[in-house]
C-alpha cells in the first residue's frame, strides 16, 4: 500500500523544483499601515484540530502580536510544501512527513511549532462493523495518499494486530465525501477528525476506534529556512500568539466551539462540543517542537521513499523562536 505514495511524491517533488526559485516569498516583509506584519498561514484538514487557528484569527490574538495573519485552507496535505515554496502561505501546518520528505530531497525547511503531536482521528463504522474484525475485506474511505488519515489507518490497523492489506484503502477528496460515502453504504468505516467525521451517527454508525493515544508529528508548523532568516521577528510573532492561543483553547469552551461551528461547517452546538471535549486530549499546551515526534516523521518518510532518515533531527528544528 505505501508504494501507492510514489507517484503523487513525485510530483510534488517536481512541483517543488519548479516552484522553489520563486525567492520573492522569502524577502523581509514590511508591516502594513496599521502596523501590523502580513503573513499568510496555510492548513491542510477540514475539522476541529486547527482551531488554534481559529481562534486566533477570530478573537484577535494574531493581531495582539502584530501580525495581520490570513489563515489559507490548502486542499490537502500535498500542497503544504509547494504552498510554502510558491508563497502562497509562508507558514505551512500539517503532517510533519511531508516536510521531512522534502528536506529529505533537498528542501531547506524549518519546524518552527507544534499544536498536535497526537493523531486527531477517529474511525467511524456502519452497522454492519462491530469489531475490527469485522473490517477484513471491507472498504475503508481516507482523503489523499500521504494524508493523516493514511498514516492513521495503517497505525491503528497495527495497534489492533491487523495489516494495511487486510482492508481495502478507498482514497476520496475530502472529508465530506468521506461522510458521504459511509452514509451511503459505498464503504464499510471511515478515519475522520471531530466533528465532521462524528456526524455519521446521525444515520447509524457508531465509533470504532480512536487515536488520540497515539503519537504523531501532526500540527507540525514548517517555514522556508530563507524566509525566517529574513523574517524571523514574523515567525516569533506567530509563535507567541500561537502559545496564547493554545491556552485560549482550554480556558475558553463556548467561542472555541463557536469556531469549530465556523470553519469546520458543522453547525451543531452538540458535535461542537463534541469535537471540543475530544481535542483537550490532542491539543498541546505549549508549541514547542518536540524532536522525538519530528524524527518519527522522518522515520515514516523514510520508509516510503525507501531512504535513510537523518541522524540528527534538531538542525531542522528552531525551538529557540519561543524564547522572551
Amino acid at each position: 500500500m505505501r508504494t501507492r505514495l510514489l507517484p503523487g511524491m513525485a510530483a510534488a517533488a517536481a512541483l517543488l523544483l519548479t516552484l522553489s526559485a520563486c525567492a520573492g516569498s522569502t524577502k523581509k516583509v514590511k508591516a502594513d499601515a496599521n502596523g501590523l506584519l502580513p503573513v499568510k498561514i496555510g492548513y491542510t484538514a477540514l475539522g476541529a484540530g486547527y482551531s488554534d487557528l481559529y481562534v486566533a484569527a477570530d478573537y484577535g490574538i494574531f493581531k495582539k502580536h502584530g501580525l495581520n495573519a490570513r489563515i489559507v485552507r490548502l486542499n490537502d496535505s500535498s500542497q503544504l510544501v509547494p504552498g510554502l515554496a510558491s508563497g502562497s502561505v509562508q507558514i505551512g501546518v500539517g503532517v510533519a512527513q511531508d516536510s521531512a520528505a522534502a528536506i529529505m530531497r533537498g528542501s531547506d525547511l524549518r519546524f518552527v511549532a507544534m499544536s498536535e503531536p497526537h493523531y486527531n482521528l477517529e474511525m467511524w463504522a456502519g452497522p454492519n462493523i462491530t469489531t475490527f474484525a469485522d473490517l477484513k475485506g471491507k472498504k475503508v474511505a481516507i482523503t489523499s495518499p500521504g494524508s493523516e488519515s493514511d498514516y492513521g489507518l495503517t497505525a491503528l490497523l497495527q495497534s489492533k494486530g491487523m495489516k494495511r492489506s487486510d482492508v481495502t484503502s478507498i482514497f476520496v477528496k475530502g472529508i465530506p465525501a468521506e461522510v458521504a460515502a459511509l452514509e451511503s453504504g459505498a464503504v464499510s468505516a471511515i478515519l475522520t477528525q471531530p466533528p465532521n467525521g462524528t456526524q455519521s451517527r446521525e444515520k447509524g454508525a457508531h465509533r470504532l476506534a480512536t487515536l488520540a493515544s497515539l503519537p504523531f508529528p501532526l500540527g507540525a508548523y514548517t517555514v522556508q529556512a530563507s524566509y525566517l532568516k529574513n523574517n524571523r521577528e514574523v515567525v516569533k510573532r506567530f509563535v507567541a500568539a500561537e502559545a496564547e492561543a493554545l491556552q485560549f483553547l482550554r480556558s475558553h469552551k463556548k467561542e472555541t466551539m463557536a469556531s469549530i461551528q465556523k470553519y469546520s461547517g458543522v453547525k451543531s452546538p452538540a458535535l461542537a462540543e463534541y469535537a471540543y471535549d475530544f481535542f483537550l486530549d490532542v491539543w498541546a499546551t505549549t508549541p514547542a517542537v518536540d524532536p522525538k515526534v519530528i524524527q518519527q516523521g522522518f522515520q515514516e518518510a523514510a520508509r516510503n521513499s525507501h531512504g535513510k532518515p537523518p541522524a540528527d533531527v534538531t538542525k531542522y528544528i528552531d525551538n529557540t523562536l519561543g524564547a522572551s
